[in-house]
């Protein structure tokens, strides 16, 4: 008996059996499961002869050079001129049609080709033409690998690297309660296919600069508990960065590390970017506390204990406390 996702499964095969230009849409201020995901896919469409390209929003951070390909992704920007050439767009671990970025240039409506929308976010709006969404997966990575297994793709040390480096990276390194036994069980796939844990591990976990220890330090020497409500909120602005000499990439696993706190129930990155925007970073580890929740409040969405907003502001330091004005 064939379920909703397998009927979705092929009309996504028969999509890209009649494409030759396919281009992957990683999602804005990219992360490990979006860029790995992403690269796993097109060495695979590369293979069955497609014409593929990469594109993002923003700049892919340097901490994933270690990746093969990584580099062939580009700028949205740098697609634009002949962007008319693509007949399938896939867009990759984007909980919206924003996150791809590509709302900057297009209204949705105005796509001149079918978007297959493949992601693991239970908020997410189902806006391709096809939509392959698992909100149990632990990661984009994961329904990945798991389309590989399906159609039984065979899986190299390329393609099962990118795929654990997301998996990985999504579940803090299997750390998060969103590691299932069916992502250890991929992960166990992947190794004996041949994926470089050594390097995703020490790339991910082990390399930080001076900058970003720098950062860290500020932002832990600073951060306030409720104990009324067990959240424990940290705050980084653009001072701080500057102050740090560095990159808001490099805020990335702080909100995770925070609810080592005992007795934490959830933790709140407050961050401001170079757009005049706050961004929050919500997480928790606990099953009786929904972040998404909040996130949703204030206009943003993501997971049950790992979820993000946006909104226009700015972050004003008066002697230990934080004001936040809004634009």
């Amino acid at each position: 008996m064939f379920t909703s996702t397998d009927i979705q499964i092929n009309r996504a095969l028969y999509l890209i059996r009649r494409s030759f230009y396919i281009l992957l849409i990683c999602h804005r201020k990219p992360d490990a499961d979006t860029i790995g995901s992403a690269l796993a896919l097109g060495s695979v469409l590369k293979k069955q002869n497609k014409k593929i390209d990469y594109a993002c929003q923003d700049e892919i951070p340097a901490k994933f050079d270690f990746l093969e390909d990584v580099n062939k992704i580009k700028k949205i920007e740098q697609i634009l001129k002949n962007f008319d050439k693509y007949k399938l767009l896939i867009t990759i671990d984007c909980g919206s049609f924003e996150q791809t970025g590509l709302h900057n240039f297009f209204l949705q409506q105005e796509l001149k080709m079918p978007i297959i929308n493949i992601d693991h976010h239970q908020d997410n709006p189902e806006f391709g033409s096809i939509n392959i969404i698992k909100s149990e997966a632990s990661s984009t990575a994961e329904i990945i690998h798991g389309l590989f297994k399906k159609i039984g793709i065979k899986l190299d040390k390329k393609i099962s690297t990118n795929l654990l480096s997301g998996i990985f990276g999504d579940t803090d390194s299997f750390k998060n309660p969103n590691t299932s036994q069916k992502t250890l069980k991929a992960t166990s796939d992947l190794l004996a296919s041949g994926a470089n844990l050594k390097r995703v591990t020490k790339n991910t976990l082990q390399d930080k600069s001076l900058s970003t220890i720098r950062l860290w330090g500020k932002l832990l020497s600073e951060i306030k508990k409720n104990k009324k409500l067990g959240i424990v909120t940290a705050v980084v602005t653009n001072e701080d960065l500057k102050e740090c000499g560095a990159k808001h990439e490099d805020l990335e696993g702080v909100a995770n590390f925070l609810n080592s706190i005992p007795d934490v129930k959830a933790s709140i990155v407050l961050s401001e970017n170079e757009n005049g925007e706050i961004k929050g970073s919500l997480r928790t580890l606990r099953d009786d506390v929904d972040v998404s929740k909040l996130a949703h409040a204030l206009g943003g969405g993501g997971h049950r204990r790992a979820a993000g907003f946006t909104m226009p502001g700015k972050l004003v330091r008066n002697g230990a406390n934080i004001r936040v004005i809004s634009q």
